[in-house]
């Protein structure tokens, strides 16, 4: 059954560029936890001339910051949060790369042409069931047929919700509130096609894979040795389902099949 209706959390409260410092100026295990997610989903995409990207959930910019322009041409980041979006065009935007505010996650609001990607980077666990229906109501319109959807989402069959505790006790920022839909890798697809019927339909999974399994908190000791160590395992090679996110690259099947 779909969860009852939480109270709305506000993400308002979340400091302006907060995860971006992160990535930017954190310590070693956050810093990596953050470039890492991103490097990984970048992975799942053309290495040049890619066309269109579009992420969804965009918050202060920083995944699209470490886009070059040669992969992607145009480039678009959406967040419901009007000052994350003043914050990300202020650091990230350029005559490519631009910033905006959507309505809401199941309106995306005027975002042009089709893209021939897009990212949903720890955006789909936030959500309740009618808003990743709504969600995926809007990729209809927004992904090419044949383009690449890449999510990432924290994976609850790994020492992840024992992070997530750690975190909601410890940390600057609590998850226990905005977490509100919960996958893990041995049933995501089964999971996300309950709440939304027509996704074996509409996509192929091109690639299921974990990350963050150990290396992140070897940076503790070494941020480049751990980076190192991350960065020279390629996502095919990966079998293990108990990594701490779950990647998963989703291809839209053709219109008339």
């Amino acid at each position: 059954m779909p969860p009852s209706k939480p109270p709305d959390f506000d993400y308002g409260r979340i400091p302006i560029g907060h995860y971006d410092r992160m990535l930017r100026q954190g310590n070693g295990v956050r810093r990596l936890w953050h470039s890492l997610k991103f490097e990984r989903a970048l992975d799942c995409l053309p290495e040049a001339d890619g066309g269109a990207l579009l992420d969804v959930g965009c918050f202060a910019g920083s995944f699209l910051s470490m886009v070059p322009r040669h992969r992607f041409e145009r480039q678009l980041g959406i967040d419901i949060l009007p000052e994350q979006i003043e914050y990300a065009n202020h650091h990230y935007g350029t005559p490519f790369r631009h910033f905006q505010t959507a309505p809401s996650i199941t309106d995306f609001g005027d975002i042009g042409a089709p893209f021939d990607a897009v990212t949903l980077i720890e955006v789909i666990e936030h959500l309740r069931h009618d808003e990743i229906v709504g969600l995926f109501e809007q990729l209809d319109r927004a992904l090419v047929p044949g383009g690449r959807l890449v999510v990432t989402t924290p994976n609850y069959a790994s020492t992840w919700p024992i992070l997530e505790a750690m975190l909601n006790r410890f940390g600057d920022v609590s998850y226990d509130e905005q977490h509100i839909t919960r996958f893990d890798w041995f049933s995501f697809e089964r999971r996300l096609a309950a709440i939304w019927p027509p996704l074996l339909h509409e996509y192929e999974v091109e690639l299921k894979t974990t990350t963050h399994l150990l290396s992140p908190f070897l940076a503790s000791l070494s941020y480049e040795i751990a980076r190192g160590m991350a960065r020279a395992i390629p996502h095919k090679s990966w079998g293990s389902p108990i990594g701490n996110l779950v990647l998963v690259v989703l291809r839209r099947r053709p219109k008339d099949r």
